[in-house]
């Protein structure tokens, strides 16, 4: 039944409203897509962990601003993207992706820090020597094994056992160079674990040191020989460590 002049026929209104309808779920659905397709190539190219463990759940975030990195310059978008989780390193340095999508470069942009296992190994940092600035080389960036500065140290190690197999244990202090294993250009520094390092350089996100850029080939040569790796390669790692330390110290025993 047609309405009077100026008036709406019913049919003609639920057709619009569904048409929007229509449209709105198209669009939310492409946007989701579009996020999937971007994440999917960096994560498998990489080989991130998919499941993670319980041992280091507590490290990874559930979101965050994402850090995109081009060559002239960086510009930080805000998403409730998921993060990615973090990749370890053989000698105890944890790497959180900055983003979930691939920068406009292609490249990945990542916060490095200590993990816990390294604190164990070392105690705590008292001072950062910078160094990384003197092995710049033409690409702007840091070969890999080169440190990118010094951490001094200071902790317990133990120095002996005695007769009833109590382990004894003295003060320490050491040199560590915070490496990567692969080449790298440090992008920001956390210049709050350079002026305060005991209080800022932790094993959780905030006590991050430097965040880089590296190129996801060289990423990728660095974990087909097994120095970049999973969560659970990495727990697997530190397992056989700490087996191989238990039986040391059995041997030193008297």
């Amino acid at each position: 039944r047609a309405e009077g002049a100026g008036g709406t026929h019913p049919e003609t209104t639920a057709v619009a409203m569904s048409t929007a309808l229509f449209l709105r779920r198209a669009s939310s659905s492409a946007a989701s897509s579009a996020s999937t397709s971007a994440r999917a190539p960096l994560a498998s190219y990489i080989g991130y962990a998919t499941a993670p463990t319980e041992r280091l759940a507590a490290d990874r975030p559930r979101h965050r601003h994402h850090l995109l990195l081009g060559s002239r310059g960086a510009r930080l978008v805000a998403t409730d993207a998921p993060a990615m989780p973090p990749m370890y390193t053989s000698t105890h340095e944890i790497l959180r992706p900055a983003t979930s999508a691939s920068p406009p470069d292609g490249s990945v942009v990542m916060s490095v820090g200590l993990t816990s296992r390294a604190f164990d190994l070392i105690g705590d940092v008292r001072h950062v020597e910078q160094t990384f600035r003197h092995f710049v080389d033409i690409r702007g960036e840091i070969p890999e094994g080169v440190p990118l500065c010094m951490l001094h140290w200071e902790g317990f190690k133990r120095t002996a056992s005695d007769e009833l197999y109590h382990a004894q244990w003295a003060n320490a202090t050491g040199d560590r160079p915070l490496t990567l294993p692969f080449a790298a250009a440090v992008v920001a520094v956390n210049q709050a674990a350079i002026r305060e390092a005991y209080k800022t350089i932790k094993a959780d996100e905030s006590g991050w040191i430097y965040k880089v850029r590296a190129r996801p080939e060289t990423m990728e040569t660095a974990r087909k020989l097994g120095l970049v790796m999973s969560e659970e390669q990495y727990l697997a790692m530190c397992d056989r460590q700490e087996e191989q330390e238990d039986a040391e110290a059995s041997r030193s025993y008297p």
